[in-house]
């Protein structure tokens, strides 16, 4: 399995202005230092949890054999079944395997394939995250991010238990 952004994030969740109140900042000393924290929370807070959390692209490829164990792809007596990392998921571009559209059904962050597929390398190309506005974000991950972007400009340890609603857990 190999997972890759293919597109990033068009911007960030909060504006300079935003986080400068956050912090209770009114000076212009710290303005190049901000935008990078703030996207260190981003990255930090998507790599403990899983999800994408603004609109992104992403390139999945398979190469069988696939694993009875794996937590991604699962052979159904009539179908198969391949849950999409970095949830939630927007919309799937394509499904292909080569050069051949395979046809597939969504199911939340799934997608549902033909049996006939499952020694065939298979490669999903798909936009995940909540959204492009950070509007889009319940208001707890919101307000999550904004806690690890002071604890990283305050250089202070990071309250995970923010973010525990919000891992994504894989059972097999």
């Amino acid at each position: 399995m190999r997972l890759l952004q293919k597109i990033i994030p068009q911007k960030e969740l909060f504006t300079l202005e935003e986080v400068k109140i956050f912090l209770r900042l009114s000076g212009d000393q710290e303005d190049v230092l901000l935008p990078t924290l703030l996207s260190s929370a981003r990255a930090y807070v998507e790599d403990v949890t899983q999800r994408s959390l603004l609109k992104q692209q992403w390139e999945l490829t398979l190469k069988p054999p696939y694993s009875p164990s794996s937590p991604l792809v699962r052979q159904r007596e009539k179908y198969i079944e391949i849950s999409l990392p970095r949830p939630p998921l927007m919309e799937v571009e394509s499904v292909r395997s080569k050069e051949t559209t395979i046809p597939y059904v969504i199911e939340e962050n799934k997608i549902i394939l033909s049996p006939m597929y499952w020694d065939k390398n298979i490669s999903v190309l798909y936009w995940a995250g909540y959204g492009e506005e950070s509007t889009a974000l319940p208001p707890t991950l919101r307000h999550a991010i904004l806690m690890i972007l002071r604890a990283f400009y305050d250089q202070q340890k990071v309250d995970l238990s923010l973010l525990s609603p919000f891992k994504v857990h894989h059972f097999l």
